[in-house]
């Protein structure tokens, strides 16, 4: 953010003091959604079926320059590349045709830049596009009709015959178009050469646009094999950096979620189509996105539903006398710290009044220790009537719920989780005796072991992604070890279901758990990371349906295993400031850091839910923690930063 911001105060300062203002086209005002520029040639091959093109179309383009000295000209046209290119299928009117074509389909307008653009426009000035580019003017002329841009004039050095980057040349022929002094003219551009020293060597005034760093390059040393999905999903990826006015929370989802929940949703529905499955459950809050998402983009594939309902509900569906006794461990887990009356309120069961617990030595605020344990244990088994009362509502709405999703017997199901350890789903499958009998299928990110080991020891058909994408036990463990990142990416704006309640006109509710001793709205924050998610398979989806290439999984996974194992500090703070994620072991005044510290209010904590990102957080001074406070857009209106003019444009169009 401190980035964007010196940046648009310089352009504030700058513009009023000139009257014509110059962007750079490529990698500036716009941006190729690829991981490098001349992946576009790998992509002109996957269309052509030619894997060898890539390199012969950089070949042609060496001789192109050569032809070009040699007739004595300064740039190089899309021509000179294609008259240096003999291809066996098609002429070079064809292929010149679709590497403009490929080139319209992966440009995204930079917002960053854009903001400059509009506002350079509203204050009146000249606007000129100036490009460095073998690209025909009539390329740039529909690019600036497609996006509804308003440009005064267009120098494109394949058209000029000069250039930016050699003598500056083309700064001179954009003084004498506009009949300005260098400075009266402000060029914007990101190049150091072409775009700032040549422009300076021209008495232009200048901006270096430097865009916010995207360290993906080494996640490609990890693929077994680089693809142009690969390239596509990169660059798409990176395309979150030039977002600066949308929350941390955003980016986060865009960058990581998006390529995630997308290439985990490709798996699950070819999974489902190989397997026969009948229906896709997608079980809450895990699945509420990968529901969205299918229900959006996937039509056509296996019927699916969203089904309400979690660990402790399936649990409590399955509560009986016979099981009781068996299962108050499970009602003791996660309990360390939390009050009998957090206890009571996770599984939705009332406790007695207060003189009630006195005469029995308890009270609703006592903590569970190992000390009070067994006596809370003890208190449970005398509770199970009200318990099981509850349990047997919960089953019974459970039953409604079935049948709402219209589930009948012999059908065969997919169980989608984010995964772990495939107790909620043998929750749901001991919830389901004598109630449906339904062929069950899991489908998980991760689990704690091998899908084959635990399927043994369980008795569960479950499947993993990240088994079938082929990762080693060292990132398997990786990933689970630092899970809780891993969930941000699969929830829902709302509580834990933990049960069901059929209300009195036969209407289906559901009961839910939130999540205690927290002062920001966690509501917000999982709205905003499943936008980015959402918005970013959206633009996929789209570019898909132009270029039609298969879902990217692997690069996706290996970025996500960056983020879980090796995070930067400034995202070891961003995510380390949550607490109090998982409601099932939240509780006031005992707060459960994904990486912190609390406050000196607080005097029950744990500070290493997410493992690497504590280990990266103590590395820091403690102080730097708590410097930038990122909850604190969750808790009121704050501005993201100092207003000018163009950032206050920009905060109320990301508001919008």
């Amino acid at each position: 953010m401190e980035r964007y911001q010196l940046l648009l105060e310089e352009f504030d300062k700058i513009l009023p003091i000139v009257q014509a203002v110059s962007f750079d086209v490529f990698d500036t005002l716009f941006v190729r959604v690829l991981h490098e520029p001349e992946n576009l040639f790998d992509l002109m091959g996957y269309q052509l079926a030619d894997h060898g093109f890539a390199e012969q179309r950089k070949v042609a383009q060496m001789h192109g320059f050569k032809q070009m000295a040699r007739e004595g000209r300064k740039e190089l046209t899309l021509a000179d590349i294609y008259d240096n290119l003999s291809h066996a299928q098609h002429d070079s009117a064809v292929l010149a045709e679709l590497e403009q074509a490929l080139e319209h389909a992966v440009i995204r307008p930079n917002p960053e830049v854009i903001t400059m653009f509009e506002e350079a426009r509203n204050q009146g000035k000249i606007v000129v596009l100036t490009s460095d580019m073998y690209l025909p003017q009539v390329f740039f002329e529909q690019l600036t009709e497609r996006f509804k841009l308003r440009v005064d004039h267009l120098l494109v050095s394949s058209a000029c015959d000069c250039t930016k980057r050699d003598k500056g040349e083309l700064f001179d022929l954009l003084k004498q178009r506009l009949g300005l002094a260098g400075e009266q003219i402000l060029h914007i551009g990101d190049n150091p050469l072409g775009d700032v020293q040549r422009a300076k060597e021209k008495g232009l005034h200048t901006l270096h646009y430097r865009p916010s760093a995207y360290p993906v390059s080494a996640l490609f040393e990890a693929l077994p094999a680089v693809s142009v999905s690969a390239y596509l999903c990169a660059g798409l990826a990176r395309y979150v950096c030039y977002q600066d006015t949308k929350s941390p929370w955003y980016r986060l989802g865009w960058q990581y979620g998006g390529p995630l929940l997308h290439g985990f949703l490709d798996w699950i529905q070819n999974e489902a189509r190989d397997e026969g499955i009948d229906r896709l459950l997608f079980i809450s809050r895990d699945g509420f996105l990968l529901h969205q998402l299918h229900q959006q983009h996937s039509a056509g594939t296996v019927e699916a539903r969203y089904m309400r309902g979690s660990r402790v509900a399936f649990t409590m569906a399955a509560l009986s006398e016979q099981n009781f006794i068996e299962s108050v461990p499970f009602f003791l887990s996660g309990a360390d710290n939390i009050t009998l009356e957090d206890l009571f309120t996770r599984i939705g069961v009332e406790l007695p009044d207060s003189s009630v617990l006195k005469s029995l030595g308890l009270r609703t605020t006592m903590r569970i220790t190992p000390d009070t344990r067994k006596s809370v244990g003890q208190f449970l088994v005398a509770m199970r009537h009200k318990i099981l009362q509850v349990a047997r509502e919960t089953r019974r709405g459970l039953y409604h719920h079935l049948l709402e999703l219209g589930l009948t017997d012999g059908m065969r199901v997919a169980f989608v989780d984010v995964g772990w350890s495939g107790t909620t789903q043998k929750a749901f499958e001991r919830a389901l005796e004598g109630m449906l009998e339904l062929d069950v299928r899991g489908y998980y990110l991760g689990l704690s072991e091998p899908a084959e080991s635990l399927s043994q020891k369980t008795g569960l058909s479950l499947k993993t992604m990240s088994e079938a994408l082929g990762l080693d036990k060292r990132d398997r463990t990786l990933l689970y070890d630092n899970r809780a990142v891993a969930e941000l990416f699969f929830s829902a704006p709302y509580g834990t279901t933990i049960g069901y309640r059929q209300e009195e006109e036969g209407r289906l509710s559901f009961v839910e758990d939130c999540e205690r001793g927290i002062d920001y709205d966690i509501g917000l924050l999982v709205e905003s990371i499943n936008q980015g998610i959402s918005d970013y398979v959206a633009d996929a989806e789209q570019l898909r349906r132009e270029l039609v290439f298969p879902i990217e999984r692997y690069l996706p996974m290996q970025s996500l295993l960056q983020l879980l194992g090796r995070p930067s500090a400034e995202q070891a703070i961003l995510i380390g400031q949550i607490y109090n994620w998982d409601a099932w072991a939240s509780s006031e005044d005992y707060h459960i850091y994904f990486a912190g510290w609390p406050d000196d209010s607080i005097n029950h904590y744990k500070p290493d839910l997410w493992p690497a990102g504590w280990q990266v957080v103590r590395s820091l001074p403690k102080e730097s923690f708590s410097q930038v406070d990122y909850l604190s857009t969750l808790k009121h209106n704050a501005v993201p930063f100092v207003e000018t003019t163009a950032s206050r444009r920009a905060v109320e169009r990301a508001a919008q």
